[in-house]
């Protein structure tokens, strides 16, 4: 993916210019900031069906292949689990184990069988826990509805009120603000595209450079994209350095609170998507968590299953003797 340049759209500070202005440092902080969420967002969406891709085709046949397994190993402890010379401990380590193991394997496999050995060794009812999961999910929606009840009356209540000259006057300003703003996008706008417009050109060639130029304009316009806009007029030359650094200050404020909102909805879009991963794919809301270390992870975990499924295959082939299960259960630990 080309990495998008915002060097150029920085106010660089003039000769005999003591120092760039509040306003001018807020710009060129905004611009730093949104080229820093582009490049995460970009990475999110770069990572995500690479993630998918990887988990499909190597961690879930992996998996599958695990509980296979680790379902034969529960079948063989539990015929060794009266075998001649155990002890009531042993038998207690063997219950253990295949508990550890049933939870996981039951949870891939339809296997009647299966179920009734996790049971019989003192494994919870799977059947009692969903339920269980169920009336808690219930109970907090519940939870949730009443909240929400609560609020919106309380919204409600608060509406009636009337408002103060202050926040009236500070409400008028916002409006004011937002206006300002968008009226400065459009402007970029309208001047990108009396400059472009490709019916306006006589060349085929230059035509489709300005078709496809438009196009990009068109887009970053709908998206409310103030940088992509002056980007794209630094493409095109219609602005230059000297245009950049003479910008006025109550145009500088304008574009300020377009390039804040954008960064806003950058980071909500971020936000959303690194949510959905973590659900996904089971991290937890505090876990650490970015797209190198989400395929790290991924990798981790696919040469983990490797490691334990080769340890799986040795274990079976060992505990087809009951000696070896007897000799092995000594070192365990529960």
């Amino acid at each position: 993916m080309k990495k998008t340049e915002t060097k150029a759209l920085n106010i660089v500070e003039q000769h005999g210019q003591a120092s760039l202005s509040p306003g001018q440092k807020i710009f060129n902080a905004l611009l730093r900031k949104l080229e820093t969420e582009r490049q995460l967002l970009a990475a999110w969406q770069e990572m995500i069906p690479l993630h998918q891709q990887h988990y499909v085709s190597q961690y879930q046949p992996l998996i599958r292949s695990y509980h296979g397994l680790a379902a034969q190993l529960v079948r063989l402890l539990d015929d060794a689990y009266l075998a001649k010379g155990l002890s009531r401990h042993d038998q207690e380590k063997i219950s253990h184990i295949i508990c550890s193991l049933g939870a996981a394997v039951i949870g891939d496999s339809d296997a009647a069988d299966l179920k009734r050995i996790y049971h019989m060794h003192g494994g919870a009812d799977a059947d009692a826990a969903e339920g269980r999961r169920d009336d808690s999910e219930e109970s907090a929606q519940q939870a949730d509805d009443d909240t929400n009840a609560s609020a919106g009356y309380g919204r409600e209540g608060a509406g009636k009120r009337r408002k103060s000259a202050k926040a009236a006057a500070r409400e008028a300003r916002q409006r004011e603000e937002l206006q300002n703003a968008s009226q400065s996008v459009r402007e970029v706008y309208r001047k990108l595209a009396s400059a472009l417009h490709p019916d306006r050109e006589q060349d085929p060639l230059e035509r489709i450079r300005k078709t496809a130029l438009m196009q990009r304009v068109n887009i970053a316009y709908d998206k409310k994209d103030l940088l992509g806009l002056l980007e794209l007029q630094l493409e095109i030359e219609q602005i230059d350095q000297g245009r950049i650094n003479s910008l006025s200050e109550q145009r500088l404020q304008h574009y300020s609170k377009v390039l804040t909102e954008q960064s806003a909805e950058l980071r909500d879009e971020i936000a959303g998507l690194e949510a959905d991963f973590r659900r996904r794919f089971n991290f937890g809301p505090q876990e650490a968590l970015s797209p190198a270390l989400a395929m790290r992870r991924l990798k981790s975990d696919i040469k983990g299953l490797q490691q334990h499924i080769a340890a799986l295959k040795n274990d079976l082939l060992a505990f087809a003797d009951v000696k070896n299960i007897k000799a092995w259960l000594k070192s365990y630990q529960i």
